[in-house]
C-alpha cells in the first residue's frame, strides 16, 4: 500500500479493517452501499466500529477487494461496471487489491465471465 496523508496530516501506510461488505457478482452491475463518512455529531453514518471509540473523525479513504470470480469494477457516486470498459478495473480472483476512495462513494461490479462473489473492506486510517 502506498504510504499517503490521512484527513489528519498523519503519513499512513497501514489501515485498520472496519466496515465490511459482500455483494454478488452476477451478468448485471451491482453498486455496494456507500463508503462510510462522518456525521459531525460524533458517529459513523454506517455505524460505529464495535471496540473502537470515536475520538477523531475518520472517513474510509482506501477499500480492500477480493472477489471469487474475475469481475469488473467501477468507482464514483452512481457507478456501473461495465465489461472491459476503459472506465473500469479487471479484478481478478483471490487477489486482494487495495484502492483509494472517497467518502460516500460506492464500487460497482459485474462478472467477467462467471458469477461470484465480492468482499469490500472498508479501510480506517
Amino acid at each position: 500500500m502506498t504510504i499517503k496523508s490521512d484527513q489528519h496530516g498523519f503519513e499512513v501506510q497501514a489501515a485498520r479493517p472496519a466496515l465490511s461488505q459482500t455483494i454478488a457478482i452476477g451478468a448485471g452491475s451491482v453498486q455496494s452501499a456507500p463508503f462510510q463518512t462522518y456525521s459531525p455529531q460524533g458517529s459513523y453514518s454506517a455505524g460505529p466500529v464495535a471496540g473502537v471509540p470515536i475520538t477523531t473523525p475518520n472517513n474510509t479513504l482506501h477499500v480492500r477487494l477480493v472477489a471469487t470470480s474475475d469481475c469488473w469494477v467501477a468507482f464514483g457516486a452512481n457507478p456501473a461496471a461495465v465489461i472491459a470498459s476503459t472506465a473500469c478495473i479487471l479484478l481478478p480472483a483471490a487477489i486482494p487489491e487495495y484502492f483509494w476512495v472517497y467518502p460516500g462513494e460506492r464500487v460497482a461490479v459485474t462478472q467477467n465471465s462467471a458469477a461470484g462473489s465480492l468482499n469490500i473492506t472498508e479501510m480506517v486510517a
